[in-house]
């Protein structure tokens, strides 16, 4: 990925583990605010 996301906000749905956990580790990599949200 070659975006920058500084000052931007991102909610995450199943961020505890798999996709959902790489998908926001990937978002806050790129200067994003990451939201998580899981069920355990």
């Amino acid at each position: 990925m070659s975006a920058e996301l500084s000052g931007s906000t991102a909610l995450v749905t199943g961020g505890t583990s798999g996709i959902g956990r790489a998908t926001a580790v990937a978002l806050a990599g790129l200067g994003a605010h990451v939201v998580l949200s899981g069920r355990d």
